[in-house]
């Protein structure tokens, strides 16, 4: 994972900040740190209010420490396993956690749904469609300024490359 602050070089260390009671998690490197700490805003070590923290607090962080000792029922990894790790330990995890998870995809990949893999071009049916996708867009362009005498040179590949496409397809390789 990337420094969340220079965006160049690797973030290791967990920088989390807070601010009115709220939690900011973030991913430094090494470099971003001792600029922050140098610098004229620098780290400020905040004042520890002599009052008694009022029940909802209590409650907000002990639901936080039972959620993390959470456990996955199928292969018994804890949440906090999870969350220190990146890693679940089965199917089932994303499930379980699937509340607390969204985030650390989002930290991890940049985005929570699966996006797959593209083909590779290496196989010959699949650069023919690709050839022909961009051939049909060019015949369009060439239509449209009236290129005619292009636009019929086009035409021809075209009826090449789908007669190739066809064979190869037909299992005549």
């Amino acid at each position: 994972m990337l420094c969340q602050k220079c965006h160049k070089r690797p973030g290791t260390i967990r920088y989390a900040e807070v601010v009115d009671g709220r939690v900011t998690d973030q991913f430094w490197c090494s470099e971003c740190l001792a600029n922050q700490r140098s610098g004229p805003d620098g780290f400020e070590i905040s004042e520890v209010s002599p009052t008694r923290p009022n029940r909802d607090s209590i409650h907000s962080v002990v639901s936080r420490v039972v959620r993390a000792q959470r456990a996955c029922p199928e292969c018994d990894t804890q949440l906090q396993t999870v969350f220190a790790t990146d890693r679940v330990g089965c199917a089932t995890c994303y499930t379980t956690f699937k509340d607390e998870l969204g985030d650390l995809l989002n930290k991890l990949h940049g985005r929570v749904a699966h996006r797959g893999k593209a083909a590779h071009l290496t196989d010959a049916r699949t650069q023919l469609r690709s050839d022909l996708r961009s051939k049909r867009a060019l015949l369009r362009s060439m239509l449209k300024a009236e290129n005619y005498e292009e636009a019929a040179t086009l035409r021809d590949e075209i009826r090449s490359l789908e007669a190739g496409l066809y064979m190869s397809e037909s299992g005549a390789d």
